[in-house]
């Protein structure tokens, strides 16, 4: 198998993080017919331009964060070989992606993720043409990231999102959206997702879907007590709030922000759909920790 491992150094960790991991990856990799390469990444665009243009590897690798899976698993998708693999070697702050999927948080068991090569072929979501791998979020969620990303190094992922939602419930807005013509009015929040978790603990209840479906979720005319016990619910993972099942394109108008995994992607309008092609991942198995 050929290697291609994309190691984001500012992930959670900071810059020592790339004199270490190569020594790392060599360590791992002890089978001859196994070849590896690494590059440090300056940005996250290199992320995407490497994993949508590199040739002749069997496996892109992701090491770091929400933002570096983004970028890394949108290139691959967008690489000319839809046989190429996606791996992750975790290394950032909020693990959702990894949980949902049960990619190993642990480094020794990632790797070993890697090695046993598990295949799933995953349905993908985009946003105005950008594929996303966890959630879209309007309206609050948008602010809650961009704080909660601002104060996770120093406060953690479950306490620093908790802050983030305590700070943007003082100062919520209600939106209204259209949702394929048809009008959603005093919105607190709205997301569209495949998976339960949004972010530092909080979790959905989920209706089962098919591969080709995915949800959208809101909640209306929510008062600050209300959004008390909502937050109670979304960290107890009770069923709460509005699911409507959608396939095909949703189109959502309105006024506000737009934020998918983790990070601010500008204003509405929104076009969300799935995508033909599906991503080759590379996933763990329950006893892996």
């Amino acid at each position: 198998m050929k290697y291609l491992f994309l190691v984001n150094p500012s992930s959670k960790g900071g810059a020592h993080r790339h004199r270490v991991l190569p020594d790392l990856f060599l360590s791992k990799f002890t089978n001859a017919q196994d070849h590896i390469q690494y590059f440090i990444l300056q940005n996250i665009d290199e992320a995407r331009e490497y994993a949508s243009q590199i040739k002749d590897v069997d496996v892109v690798v992701a090491v770091g964060g929400d933002g570096t899976i983004n970028a890394v698993a949108d290139g691959v998708l967008k690489n000319t070989d839809t046989n190429l693999k996606f791996g992750v070697i975790y290394a950032g702050t909020s693990p959702d992606f990894c949980r949902f999927h049960q990619i190993p948080i642990n480094k020794e068991n990632a790797f070993a993720t890697l090695l046993r090569g598990i295949c799933k072929q995953v349905p993908v979501l985009s946003a105005n043409g950008n594929h996303f791998f966890c959630s879209c979020n309007l309206g609050m969620g948008a602010n809650v990231a961009n704080y909660a990303n601002k104060i996770r190094p120093y406060l953690g992922d479950k306490i620093g999102t908790f802050c983030a939602l305590l700070w943007n419930i003082v100062r919520s807005q209600k939106h209204d959206y259209r949702i394929n013509g048809e009008l959603l009015e005093n919105c607190n929040h709205l997301l569209i997702t495949r998976m339960p978790y949004i972010a530092g603990g909080l979790k959905l209840n989920i209706p089962e879907i098919a591969e080709n479906e995915y949800l959208l979720w809101f909640v209306q005319n929510l008062t600050f007590c209300g959004w008390i016990k909502m937050i109670y619910n979304l960290y107890c993972g009770k069923r709460c709030g509005t699911f409507k099942v959608l396939q095909g394109t949703t189109n959502i108008s309105g006024v506000g922000d737009i934020e998918y995994d983790g990070d601010p992607h500008g204003q509405l309008p929104l076009e969300i759909r799935l995508v033909e092609r599906k991503l080759n991942l590379l996933i763990g198995e329950e006893n892996d920790a």
